[in-house]
């Protein structure tokens, strides 16, 4: 029995990045930020989504200055933001590319640059999924990190299918 490609990706056709207006701006503890970022993810990822962000993990971000230092150890919509993008693009790039990424939020501001980060994640699963046309080639090296974690969540769920009794990939 062979995969069915379209009905092993409709779960993460549905998903949509959290927009700039959905993330709290009334600052969260750790625990609620790892649980917020988990909950953006789940569709995207599944039950794997556990293990892509802890307290831990957070705590070597901001001491390797990829977010800010949290101010009275809440977290706000901007390092929030910060860490959702880290999440997707740790698929495919190192920390010290997502850095040089990331970077460019210090030029046009942290809303700008998850704006667009969402406006092309979104693009790219919904390309991938059939449900839209294809994705434009990508522009900057932003655009080609953001491609490449898209499609490896397409791959991601396809080699789980493929590992379930009786699919042949």
């Amino acid at each position: 029995m062979s995969i069915d490609i379209q009905s092993t990706l409709a779960p993460i056709s549905r998903y949509r990045p959290a927009s700039w207006e959905q993330i709290p701006d009334l600052g969260l503890y750790m625990d609620q930020v790892v649980t917020f970022i988990t909950r953006v993810y789940e569709p995207l990822y599944g039950q794997a989504i556990h293990s892509y962000l802890s307290p831990s993990m957070i705590n070597n971000y901001v001491k390797s200055r990829l977010i800010p230092r949290p101010t009275g150890k809440k977290y706000s919509r901007e390092q929030i933001a910060l860490l959702t993008m880290i999440v997707a693009l740790k698929q495919t790039c190192s920390m010290e590319d997502i850095r040089r990424l990331l970077a460019a939020g210090d030029k046009q501001g942290v809303e700008a640059l998850y704006g667009t980060f969402c406006q092309r994640f979104s693009r790219v699963i919904q390309s991938m999924c059939g449900d839209k046309e294809p994705v434009a080639a990508p522009e900057t090296a932003l655009d080609f990190a953001i491609t490449a974690s898209g499609y490896s969540a397409g791959c991601a769920a396809l080699l789980k299918a493929e590992a379930e009794p009786g699919n042949i990939g």
